[in-house]
């Protein structure tokens, strides 16, 4: 091979390997160009309702505690921790775009546009809450022990944990796994603790993200979702002989503890 194709393989491999990179660049501006629309107060409040719901009894009880949100994106869980008092807001994410967002929605957290686990490596046993909405699908697998260490050293003794991701034993998680090229790995709830209790994070607990009750509408999702579910332990038990981890929804929820 002469120089010339091995400068080009080489700047080739290099531009592969920033893929990650390349999307983030334009993640709000890709999906607007598509004729999407900019992030509305209404969403917030919808996503902020929903997760109230989901995260209950797992948020801080002191409204001072030091909370971290990774891959914070447009700021909804940092909005969601503000409209309910909390004052020590941080969040990093890799994306401008993204940051530019935050910033407008939450004026009174601290956002930073920087890799997390720079920032994680910078601060030791500083936070009482980390959260990763739909991030750790992000990290190749040879990245996700040395983040998940990382998230562990900047954890407080007694400090949580909160993760978001896309749930693999859900039968459409396809559907919400393939649908960003940037996605790298996926896992069930027990593939997950077993992952966190390699860095010392324990008491793990997952739930499903499915509907709940919030008017007539959603009373009804809930029916059928709930109809579905037992449908699904059904297929599971018959299958295997086990009802699995019971979690069906798409993405699902965890949380864990710093020993």
């Amino acid at each position: 091979m002469n120089l010339f194709c091995e400068k080009t393989v080489t700047n080739s491999a290099k531009q592969h390997n920033d893929y990650r990179q390349l999307i983030y660049a334009t993640y709000v501006s890709q999906k607007t160009g598509k004729g999407g629309q900019l992030h509305s107060q209404s969403e917030y409040k919808q996503w902020a309702a929903a997760a109230r719901h989901r995260l209950k009894g797992w948020l801080p009880t002191d409204l001072s505690t030091p909370v971290l949100d990774m891959g914070c994106g447009a700021g909804y869980f940092l909005y969601l921790l503000d409209q309910l008092g909390y004052t020590d807001l941080t969040g990093v994410d890799l994306s401008l775009e993204q940051v530019t967002l935050a910033k407008e929605w939450c004026s009174r957290a601290k956002i930073i546009h920087g890799d997390i686990r720079e920032f994680l490596a910078q601060n030791t046993e500083i936070f009482g809450l980390i959260a990763g909405f739909d991030i750790i699908e992000h990290f190749r697998k040879d990245e996700i022990l040395p983040l998940l260490s990382l998230i562990s050293q900047a954890l407080r003794p007694g400090g949580r944990l909160i993760l978001q991701t896309p749930n693999a034993e859900s039968p459409w998680m396809g559907s919400i796994a393939y649908l960003d090229f940037t996605h790298e790995w996926f896992f069930t709830p027990s593939s997950l603790s077993d992952m966190l209790r390699l860095v010392g994070l324990t008491g793990f607990q997952a739930r499903a993200t499915g509907p709940y009750v919030h008017g007539l509408k959603s009373f009804v999702r809930v029916v059928f979702w709930n109809l579905l579910r037992f449908v699904l332990t059904l297929w599971c038990l018959a299958e295997t002989g086990s009802r699995g981890s019971g979690i069906y929804s798409r993405v699902f929820v965890a949380t864990v503890v710093k020993g």
